[in-house]
């Protein structure tokens, strides 16, 4: 049995969208984007824009928000609410909705940060799309926001896998870039699962240096009281790196392995094979990359198949696009042809194909 996938256990696939998704539809029906939908009959995407522009005051002017329609209607498809018209960039709304395939859990009153996360998205979802600015953003008035939602179960058990795999095939002294650490998740993890790892870690903001260091500091003591190393952290910010689209102030060959945690759908989608192409500059020959992200659901199922998982990928994908600089999940199979194109390879597989667990965990090497 492997167990560096022993994390996963007990974490339920789609368990945010299974509690989310009649929320989300019982928005749809208030909102009245089903009526608007009815009434066209047949429609593309930018007649029901049109639509929706003229009467609920969408506004598409700008941002995201077009793009926010077309992931709707690909979760309104996978519920079995509208079907493909013609070809696949049209659709129609079904006679009788078909029922959600098994029954939503209850919600148990219990507090889970990504679903949290994903109900307050939720909630801003209609003032965005009438033209309202997102409150959410990588700013210390968001800390605790953010701090629960990426110290989710679920995030949580994702990166134990990615640290355990990536330290299981590098060396014990190994150097590890925690590129966006956020509030710290991934910095202690990689303390606690990889003690003897001389980490670095670096963000485009310094709103949550502080409680960053904190979680580090304690994971220090912690190490310290078993018995084991615990190397300094060494920080970078934004006077040293001003973001995706600008290079890591690091020289070539610096890091034996890359932990890459929630970042990637804040990428612009021009400049994410530079910004790869930059990681794989400061990876060291053989070095490890560690993405925890999500794909988009492919239609032909082949790399997002569970009902669940691809439900829950569009709703997360559509509730956080109301954060300030989201972009998306990217499709798996494209992601796939660029690492190839960049020179990674699968870290486990023969031949070094590519690997990725649930369309969410990719871990790479440097080839």
């Amino acid at each position: 049995m492997d167990t560096s996938l022993e994390p996963m256990r007990g974490i339920r696939p789609g368990m945010s969208g299974r509690r989310i998704l009649p929320e989300l539809l019982s928005l749809v029906v208030r909102e009245g984007v089903m009526e608007r939908a009815r009434a066209l009959s047949v429609f593309g995407v930018d007649e029901l824009c049109e639509a929706l522009h003229r009467e609920l005051g969408y506004d598409f002017s700008r941002g995201n928000r077009r793009r926010m329609i077309r992931l709707l209607v690909d979760l309104l498809v996978e519920c079995g609410w509208l079907e493909v018209a013609r070809s696949g960039d049209r659709w129609s709304c079904r006679r009788d909705v078909t029922p959600l395939p098994g029954k939503p859990p209850a919600d148990t009153g219990e507090g889970d940060g990504q679903v949290d996360f994903l109900r307050r998205c939720l909630r801003i979802v209609p003032g965005y799309l009438r033209g309202e600015e997102s409150p959410i953003a990588f700013d210390a008035e968001n800390l605790r926001v953010w701090e629960e939602f990426l110290g989710c179960e679920e995030f949580q058990a994702c990166r134990s896998v990615l640290l355990d795999r990536m330290a299981s095939n590098s060396d014990a002294s190994a150097s590890l870039l925690d590129l966006c650490h956020g509030p710290g998740w991934g910095i202690e993890r990689a303390m606690e699962r990889w003690p003897e790892a001389r980490i670095t870690a670096i963000d485009f903001t310094d709103a949550f240096t502080e409680i960053a260091e904190g979680r580090a500091k304690r994971a220090g003591s912690r190490n310290a009281s078993r018995g084991l190393p615990s190397p300094p952290v060494e920080w970078f910010g934004p006077s040293d790196w001003k973001g995706f689209g600008h290079p890591l102030p690091f020289p070539k060959d610096s890091f034996g392995a890359i932990l890459f945690s929630c970042g990637d759908p804040y990428i612009r989608p021009g400049v994410r094979e530079a910004v790869y192409a930059d990681l794989r500059r400061v990876l060291a020959p053989g070095g490890m990359l560690g993405i925890l992200t999500r794909g988009y659901p492919d239609p032909q199922r082949l790399h997002v198949a569970m009902y669940w998982l691809r439900v829950s990928a569009l709703i997360h994908d559509f509730t956080e696009s109301v954060c300030a600089g989201w972009h998306g999940f990217p499709d798996v199979g494209e992601s796939q042809e660029m690492f190839t194109r960049l020179g990674f390879r699968g870290a486990w597989n023969p031949g070094g194909t590519m690997s990725v667990m649930g369309s969410a965990v990719w871990i790479l090497k440097k080839g």
